[in-house]
């Protein structure tokens, strides 16, 4: 119900969708762990892309899919306030005694 995250989720996935650039993988993270670099025979740089760093750092929750259902939520939260916004300027009084 955050709007926060529907807020971060649109941001993150609709600029790093499709993007390649390189990313270093800190040794023992989740990223790192997540290329396969934590076995033996592991070459000593990690890289992996943008696109999957967002996608290991937020649990592949955070998916370019739902880009839309995003803005459809947001768009109803901010509608949502303006309405109750509006009512509560007309109904309530606050100078009465």
């Amino acid at each position: 119900m955050f709007p926060g995250h529907y807020v971060l989720e649109g941001l993150l996935t609709s600029q790093f969708y499709e993007d390649t650039t390189p990313i270093e993988a800190t040794p023992g993270s989740p990223f790192y762990i997540s290329l396969g670099c934590d076995t033996d025979d592991a070459i000593d740089e990690c890289v992996g892309t943008a696109e999957g760093w967002v996608f290991v750092s937020f649990g592949g929750k955070f998916l370019f899919e739902h880009l839309p259902w995003n803005a459809l939520y947001l768009i109803a939260v901010i509608i949502g306030a303006r309405v109750i916004t509006f009512f509560a300027l007309l109904k309530l009084n606050y100078l009465a005694k």
